[in-house]
Parts: structure tokens; sequence; C-alpha cells
């Protein structure tokens, strides 16, 4: 290639890198100005909402409570979650030789469960089909209320509706004929039950308690140093101790605890004038950490420090498996409840008459709904269920959340 083409080439690929310049730079100041002048409604519908005024803080579990000791030095595995209420001489747990016997009686048990499924099956052979619509009706009854256990993740209680799901549908098997028997499957079940029991190094042994309580397998120190006998004299230096230390070692031998009746009570530290409405027999609602259920307690005591906080002792008759196994936990007392229709502030203006009110998309028109304020939040209002006035916010209307421009009469597409 000649000196003379190189250089004819080169405004010729400057030209072009200048046009390609040109035109991203043409393309960034119209896509800007389609960003700017282009902002369509956003819309979110008008939904009740509930919102608490709590106080919130540290508390501390106090129960009486009887240690589980067990002195082998065996695999321990428990046979009941923690919360359970067991009568007395109840086996609370098992101990194995080694974890591989666990496994191995954890399939032999699966297996036995399912032998007995098709055992109840099996009584259903050399009948009518006359209560096949009943079965069929509670198969979908079983299946839904899987569905919603799953979705709600309370995967506790999957095991029982899946049970009574394959259960159901193995009766409905043998009422349409899809299966004469199950006596086949029951004797290759047993067989393999056979099987796995002589593969076990050692049977099990049973671990009783001698009475009546609530089990749980965590043991974190206290139990015999805080009960509720000795609740009352409790300092505050005692509670603040056991928040920064929940949990101390324990003795290899002690296995789990058993809790004295379904009543408890939790102590904890408050501020007077921000629980200036709370005074002693008060019943109160509260939640734990991040639950979202709704409990109640009874003031059982407040005694005042004289640097104006107090400790407040309350008693609760729920002892759902969380309470059972923790010994402090975050509290949030629910002092007084609101609830509206929930509007976002970014949502809300102010109309030429100085009224406070949101656009609300009606077809292809936006109009002006005025809101009477309960309760401002730093990214919402909460406002009065206005549905049946005129000129008022109402259930499940289209508040336009962000938009441009927008006046009383404004169509929009």
């Amino acid at each position: 290639m000649s000196e003379k083409d190189t250089v004819q080439k080169t405004p010729a690929i400057l030209k072009i890198i200048w046009v390609t310049l040109g035109l991203f730079f043409v393309a960034m100041v119209i896509s800007q100005l389609y960003i700017y002048l282009y902002n369509p409604l956003v819309i979110e519908t008008a939904m009740i909402y509930d919102t608490y005024d709590t106080i919130t803080f540290k508390g501390v579990h106090v129960r009486n409570e009887r240690l589980i000791r067990y002195g082998g030095a065996d695999v321990i595995s428990y046979i009941h979650p923690d919360g359970s209420k067991l009568g007395s001489n109840s086996i609370v747990a098992r101990s194995y030789r080694t974890i591989e016997d666990i496994l191995i009686q954890k399939r032999i048990e699966e297996l036995t469960e399912r032998v007995k499924l098709l055992e109840n099956a099996q009584t259903l052979t050399s009948t009518d089909n006359s209560q096949l619509e009943s079965y069929i009706n509670q198969i979908t009854t079983r299946h839904m209320q899987l569905l919603g256990q799953v979705n709600a993740g309370d995967y506790g209680a999957v095991g029982s509706f899946k049970n009574d799901y394959i259960s159901l549908q193995c009766r409905k098997r043998i009422l349409v004929g899809q299966e004469t028997d199950y006596r086949e499957q029951i004797n290759l079940i047993n067989s393999e039950i056979t099987s796995l029991r002589a593969q076990m190094s050692a049977q099990p042994r049973s671990i009783p308690i001698d009475d009546a309580g609530y089990f749980v397998s965590v043991v974190d120190g206290y139990e015999g140093l805080l009960n509720l006998d000795k609740l009352p004299a409790i300092t505050r230096e005692e509670i603040e101790n056991i928040i920064r230390q929940p949990m101390f070692d324990v003795a290899d031998d002690i296995i789990g605890k058993i809790i004295d009746g379904y009543k408890w009570r939790f102590a904890g530290v408050l501020d007077l004038r921000r629980a200036s409405s709370l005074h002693e027999g008060l019943t109160v609602e509260f939640r734990t950490g991040g639950s979202t259920q709704i409990v109640r307690a009874t003031i059982e005591s407040i005694t005042r420090l004289g640097d104006g906080t107090g400790i407040f002792v309350f008693e609760c008759d729920v002892l759902t498996p969380e309470f059972a196994s923790r010994r402090v936990s975050q509290f949030s007392l629910v002092l007084d409840s609101f609830r509206g229709i929930r509007v976002p502030t970014r949502a809300v203006h102010i109309n030429e008459d100085g009224e406070q009110g949101v656009f609300v998309q009606r077809g292809a028109e936006l109009v002006f709904r005025r809101i009477d304020v309960i309760r401002i939040e730093s990214d919402y209002f909460l406002v009065e269920d206005t549905t049946d006035r005129t000129g008022f916010i109402s259930l499940y209307d289209s508040v336009v959340v962000r938009g441009r421009d927008l006046y009383e009469g404004k169509i929009v597409q």
C-alpha cells in the first residue's frame, strides 16, 4: 500500500469516528429528554393497613424449670419439639450408640408410618365406592391445607397434613379399583424394616421424665438461679447481666428441662415516662423479635427505681416453642393501635383551597380526593377510611404515587 493511499484513508476513518460519537451524543440527549418529558403515572391501590404505637425493650423470660439429666455417653435424639406438653413418665428422648443408628431409626419410623397408612387403606378392600365422593372432598381439603401451610412457612404442620393426604389417596385408589390390595407392598416394607433393625449396633435406650410439664431441649444455666419465687427480688443489674449473657456452660449430663405449668413471666426495665399509661393489673398486647403474632400479658408488678425507670414484670399464659426455648427476647408492647388507609408520603398534595389529599385515577381522568390524617410516619400517611364520604379517598382507589403536572380533570392514558 502506498503512502498516498494511507493518507487518504486517515481522514475517512476520523470522519467515521466523529460521526459515531455525534450519533452517540444525540442518542444520549434524546434519552434524557425522554426520561424528563415522558413521566408515566405510578399507581398504588388504596388498602387498609394496621400500625402500632409500641414500647420496645429487651426482657428476661422467667419460669419454674426442672432439669433433665442423663449420665450416658451415647448420642441423644429428641422425640418431641420444644414446647411440647408431656405427661408424667413420658419418653422425651432416646440414646443411641452412634449417629448412624439414629438415621436408621428415623428411616424405620418413616417406613412404619407408611405401613400404617397402607393397612388403613387395606381395610376398604371388598367394599363399595359409596364413600368415594367423601374421600375426594377430603383429598381436596387436605391438598389446600397442605399448600396453605407451605405458603405460610409452617413446615411443622406439613407432616401431619401430608400423611393424611397420602392416606386418603391410598383409600381412593382402593375404592376406584386402581389397587386391589396393598399386601405385597406392606410385606416388602416390613422386610426392609427387619433388615434395617439388624443393621443397628444396639437398641436405643429410652429417657423418661418423672413429672408432667412442657419439654424444652435448650438449657441455658439459669434454671436453678431464676424462677417465679425469686422474681419479685430481681434487680436491674441481674436483668442486664442476663441480657448480656443469656447462656453459659452447663453440666454435660443435662439434656433438657421441663417447665412447670403454662404460665410464665418476663421482666424488663422501661422508661416510666414512655410507659406512663401502664399500671399493675393492666392487660397488654405484645410481640417478640420479628414475630407478627400478638399475645396478651398482664402487668404483675412495677418497681420504680428512682431514676425515671422501673422494673416491669408481666405474666403470660401462652407458651409457644419460641417462648419456651428463649431466655431473652426483644419485646414490643402495644400501647395503641391504628387502622386506616395507607398513603405514601409522595402521593399527598395540597390543593388550591389548602386541603390535603391525593390524586386518584378514575377511568382516563384524574380527580382530587381529600384525606383525614390519623398518623404520619416517615414514608406514609395513615388516613381515615372515608369510603362512604363524597370527595374523600375510598378503599381500593387508584392513588397516583408519582406523576408530573397533576391537576383535577387531567386526562391520562
